[in-house]
């Protein structure tokens, strides 16, 4: 079958977001929309989000009404895209020009790389990529690049806001294997299975799109990547798959896809280990079983969207494979202390208490109170004075204690990411001008006190 092999690049933005995608010929301009749409950030693959067009030498493709209405622009003819295949315009001119939400203005460029002969499949794939690409009405490009430096200056006051409002947008990091999954609904051609190396139509092996069957022996470290499910899961509650892969990528090598991943999560064996370690697999996220038991699992994304993750060290992290496991501070210790004094209603070591009450926390801090007041009942103590100083340090304890809520930060490590950094300048050291500023605004200092 003949197919054309593109290359998707945005325009505008730094650093560079680009896809390599192959598509059957004969693809109408509304298939290449739809395509693009799969392997970005954008959502008008789902419905009619933003009016898009291919702005060519002749005629203008376009799905915007108002367009469509005025019948000619500029001389050009404007045609609906459902009809009007590609072919003959990227194979005279081998480019195109994609334009996207006439409001933001984005232009994606097309280059034809190659046309092949043993494409077998009636869908689009794709073939490679680079970069995380926008979300839907960021601002342009103008827009994503402030984006971009809101989201990664912790200091900014809209960094909570404009990682909030992107986790909610669908902004997250590419994924072959879960894109290529949905191009197969870009469906227009026959596939012609009698070419594909195949068992009861799952791709054992091919040119492009490689191999669907999941096969848990193949993968190095199973072990490690079930650790590392686990033990994000009772990091953070609920953790999306890419998350688990990104952590594991930064801390082991070989690097494991999301074809790895699943390989786990799918295994007979594997998937027995995962639900006795109370891990819920919820479509594309792990989630903590005692979540699920609660109805709390939205609730919880809801809150925790925007917020950054907490990602310990390898050793650290691998601790939590212990559901209940918590790191102790010195206020844990103290608090011990000073319970290990006052008369108890139940018969129970005071570890145990507070093991229990740092789990309550851990899981369901937004009932903090409730578990307070049910911690303080454990004790007969002597007067106001001593409830009031057990109270003061369980709320220290509360505030150092990693949370789901917070995705593994403390409630003051994430008060603390959001403080402009103090900068200690050495007398007679010369301050570079994209070095924070030593005023402490969090501004780089060419746009602070250098301006």
């Amino acid at each position: 079958m003949k197919a054309y092999i593109l290359k998707l690049s945005f325009k505008g933005i730094q650093p560079e977001v680009w896809r390599r995608v192959i598509i059957p010929a004969g693809a109408t301009f509304n298939r290449l929309h739809e395509t693009i749409q799969y392997v970005t950030n954008f959502k008008s693959y789902l419905e009619p989000y933003h009016s898009f067009c291919f702005p060519l030498e002749d005629a203008i493709i376009t799905n915007s009404e108002e367009l469509i209405g005025q019948k000619e622009v500029d001389g050009k003819k404007v045609k609906r895209p459902t009809r009007i295949k590609i072919d003959q315009y990227i194979e005279e001119t081998g480019e195109m020009i994609y334009q996207y939400d006439f409001g933001d203005q984005w232009e994606i460029a097309i280059t034809l790389e190659d046309t092949v002969d043993d494409y077998y499949f009636g869908y689009p794939t794709l073939l490679d990529g680079g970069g995380m690409a926008p979300p839907e009405d960021v601002g342009g490009p103008a827009g994503y690049m402030k984006f971009l430096e809101i989201i990664h200056e912790p200091t900014h006051p809209q960094y909570t806001s404009s990682r909030e409002w992107a986790e909610s947008m669908g902004y997250k990091p590419l994924n072959m294997d879960q894109i290529n999954a949905l191009l197969k609904n870009v469906k227009f051609k026959k596939t012609e299975w009698e070419h594909i190396h195949h068992e009861n139509y799952i791709v054992i092996s091919d040119k492009y799109r490689g191999s669907e069957v999941i096969d848990p022996e193949q993968v190095t470290n199973k072990d490690l990547i079930f650790d590392y499910i686990v033990s994000c899961t009772n990091l953070y509650g609920i953790v999306p798959y890419y998350k688990v892969i990104q952590i594991y990528n930064l801390q082991n090598k070989p690097k494991i896809t999301n074809k790895d991943l699943l390989a786990i999560a799918t295994d007979s064996r594997y998937k027995k280990q995962l639900e006795e370690s109370n891990v819920v697999i919820k479509l594309d996220r792990f989630v903590h079983k005692s979540l699920e038991e609660s109805k709390a699992t939205e609730k919880l994304e809801q809150y925790v969207i925007g917020k950054p993750f907490y990602i310990p060290e390898k050793e650290e992290l691998l601790k939590y494979k212990d559901e209940f496991y918590y790191e102790k501070t010195k206020y844990h210790r103290e608090l011990a202390r000073l319970l290990e004094k006052i008369e108890r209603t139940e018969n129970r070591p005071v570890q145990e208490m507070i093991d229990e009450l740092v789990w309550k926390m851990r899981i369901k801090n937004y009932q903090f109170n409730i578990t307070m007041k049910e911690f303080l009942n454990l004790f007969a103590f002597e007067d106001m004075n001593q409830v009031n100083e057990v109270t003061r340090m369980i709320f220290t304890v509360a505030n150092t204690t990693r949370l789901w809520d917070n995705r593994g930060y403390t409630p003051k490590e994430l008060a603390d990411l959001s403080k402009p950094k103090q900068t200690k300048i050495v007398a007679g050291a010369k301050i570079g001008r994209n070095d924070p500023c030593h005023c402490g605004s969090g501004k780089k200092y060419k746009k602070c006190c250098g301006r």
